[in-house]
């Protein structure tokens, strides 16, 4: 009996060993094993098609998504008009262009668009395509079936779990104002709707791509991890090498392509790493608008005194 209530008290306890396993400051080849969790968790299974969407803010944010959620693939058609809030700036504050190839107008949109993507282009492989016929030969070439979403009543619910994905599944996101092209609808194999329950009958575009791709993994979890031996050593050659912070580090990095130290079990960042960042336009207003509070107090407290000794 004193040995099972031992083993018992035993398994109350964390595993001490096991906290090696997550990511913590000081640990051994850190960035490397982040980068190997998130390849871990990478899938070539689904892709991401972004059809004509027009608004950069939009764009950027899928883009975050995609590369949050482990889908490494994104391809783009771009809009024939052009997208409105143009910018992005890469998270070492160098800039790109957007995915039209326009660079941006104003530094302080571009500060913006390039912390809502927070740099997560440098770690997704994005093909550009000028027109949907392109993408969809492309896709064809690819081996993918293609799904579009669509608000048609003959669209299929992603509710519940029971939806077969694909071995190759591309999901296509169309653009804000009137979703998928017809020229995209003929070529898609199924039409696919997220289910809705009340007056408005659309959700924002990165919503939607967000709700979209979660439920897609949510049926098929074991998308997650599906790279190849050769697909992960050719994103580990740019990835590491992107890690890298001096010219030293990168060779060291590069030197361990071919033995790759074990990832952690997850991603999530140590808290003493988790810092909030607020806009300096939104700090400042917020000190004057404590400093303004701090001067009524102070003026009530004054009136107070003064009525108080009449």
């Amino acid at each position: 009996m004193e040995a099972v209530m031992e083993a018992a008290r035993g398994e109350e306890q964390p595993s001490t060993s096991g906290a090696a396993d997550f990511d913590s400051h000081g640990a051994k080849d850190r960035l490397l094993r982040k980068a190997e969790a998130v390849l871990a968790k990478r899938t070539d299974r689904i892709l991401l098609v972004l059809e004509r969407c027009t608004d950069n803010q939009n764009y950027l944010a899928c883009l975050r998504t995609a590369e949050i959620l482990g889908v490494q693939n994104v391809w783009i058609v771009l809009s024939p008009r052009g997208m409105k809030n143009e910018a992005l700036v890469g998270g070492d504050g160098d800039e790109e262009p957007g995915p039209s190839g326009h660079h941006h107008d104003r530094p302080e949109l571009s500060k913006k668009r390039g912390r809502i993507a927070r740099c997560s282009s440098q770690w997704l492989d994005i093909r550009t395509f000028a027109t949907t016929a392109e993408c969809v030969a492309a896709l064809h070439a690819d081996s993918r079936e293609i799904w579009a979403t669509d608000l048609a009543q003959s669209a299929i619910l992603l509710e519940g779990t029971n939806i077969p994905l694909p071995p190759r599944l591309a999901i296509v996101m169309g653009r804000e104002a009137d979703g998928v092209s017809q020229e995209m609808l003929q070529a898609a194999h199924r039409r696919v709707c997220l289910p809705m329950y009340g007056y408005n009958d659309s959700f924002n575009l990165s919503v939607a791509t967000a709700m979209v791709l979660h439920h897609l993994f949510v049926c098929c979890p074991e998308a997650r991890g599906d790279l190849t031996a050769e697909r992960l050593r050719s994103l580990r050659l740019d990835w590491y090498g992107r890690l890298a912070r001096t010219d030293a580090q990168r060779a060291e990095f590069l030197a361990r392509v071919d033995d790759p130290p074990p990832p952690f079990v997850d991603v999530r960042r140590p808290d003493e790493h988790r810092t909030s960042w607020v806009p300096p336009k939104i700090a400042r207003k917020e000190e004057q608008a404590a400093s303004g509070l701090a001067e009524q107090k102070q003026t009530i407290r004054d009136q107070a005194e003064n009525g108080g000794s009449a």
